[in-house]
């Protein structure tokens, strides 16, 4: 589950800028420990543990939980992580896992009625538990997702859309009825805007759910991302809507994310399509805006060449020589593929910045 948002401009000022760039206290993990035998379990992301790997192998014991019936473990655990604090090696913040990892069990067995039977028989036991509520709904919206499709809206037959919207509601009242005990978590809020957006709620309904949100927790990620969505083009936004939504972002969390959230807003737009992100259009993000951000993340989080190789492929989109020579030669041979979107692969840009 999530959420998302769009802002104004940005400055780095006085003590917090500096807060901004300093390396972060590393806090325990809330996350159970990930088994001895998988390779992500020492939590440094390489070419041989790539970030995507690395949430979805922390996620496992998760799903072993919900799969064992051990739902009083899962609420401990979503507590600790909405309380926390806790990032992930790449500065995301570990709570995004707890979504995942459902999104990803779900997607993956789709024994909807089974799941279904598990849920009904945990809420009819704890009909207060966070945990629970959060999970189902993060089972409707996928279940919905299910039954519409991936197709373009005009290739969806009416019966998909029925499905697409009966499951999409019982979502929505999940939410509702758990907000009292669910709320003071940011999970919480983003899923709330992720279903609305997802309803095609009326604007000013979203708009208002990303207030409040945005005023609880102002620095979440997730809700930014939630929120993000209905500024992008492909989602009915207007051009140049999402660049000065992230702006406003940056304003919102600039004392805890400092310009990084602008370009985590942007590579959460991407894609490896004709809608990729590029720069010197009208609407296309700030590179200055961008690169700052980029290299907030390292100072931050020096180690990590996850953040490290997508930074190169936006120097090498943006035509940045000087910048992707230097990253460049900080990542060697450690590429991870990945992070270098279809037709701007490392080998294409190392010719194109090598040109004069």
């Amino acid at each position: 589950m999530k959420a998302l948002a769009r802002v104004l401009s940005i400055a780095v000022l006085g003590a917090a800028s500096i807060a901004c760039s300093a390396a972060p206290v590393q806090l325990k993990s809330a996350l159970p420990a990930v088994p001895d035998e998988l390779p992500c379990r020492d939590g440094v992301v390489s070419k041989a543990c790539p970030m995507s790997d690395m949430i979805s192998q922390r996620g496992l014991p998760l799903q072993g939980m919900f799969q064992q019936q051990r739902f009083e473990e899962l609420d401990q655990v979503l507590q600790a992580l909405c309380t926390g604090g806790t990032r992930l090696p790449d500065g995301q913040p570990e709570l995004m896992v707890f979504q995942s990892s459902f999104i990803t069990m779900f997607n993956a067995w789709k024994t909807w009625p089974r799941f279904g039977a598990v849920l009904s028989a945990w809420r009819a036991k704890s009909p207060d538990s966070p945990a629970q509520a959060l999970i189902e709904a993060i089972y409707w919206r996928q279940y919905a997702w299910y039954g519409r499709g991936g197709g373009y809206a005009g290739t969806v037959p009416p019966e998909a859309w029925e499905l697409f919207r009966e499951r999409l509601a019982k979502a929505s009242a999940r939410l509702a009825e758990s907000k009292a005990a669910a709320s003071n978590c940011a999970l919480w809020h983003s899923m709330n805007l992720e279903v609305l957006i997802d309803q095609n709620a009326p604007r000013d309904r979203i708009d208002a759910a990303y207030a409040e949100a945005v005023k609880a927790f102002p620095a979440s990620q997730q809700v930014h991302f939630a929120m993000s969505r209905v500024a992008q083009v492909m989602w009915g936004g207007a051009p140049g809507e999402l660049e000065r939504f992230a702006r406003r972002a940056v304003e919102l969390s600039k004392r805890d994310e400092g310009n990084a959230i602008y370009a985590r807003l942007f590579w959460f737009a991407d894609c490896d399509c004709e809608r990729g992100i590029s720069f010197g259009h009208p609407g296309d993000p700030d590179w200055k805006l961008m690169k700052a951000g980029f290299e907030e993340l390292l100072q931050r989080y020096p180690d990590q060449v996850h953040n490290r190789n997508r930074f190169a492929s936006y120097a090498c989109r943006a035509n940045d020589r000087a910048t992707y020579a230097k990253l460049r030669r900080e990542l060697g041979d450690n590429i991870i593929d990945q992070q270098w979107p279809d037709s701007w692969k490392v080998d294409v840009c190392d010719r194109r910045m090598a040109k004069k």
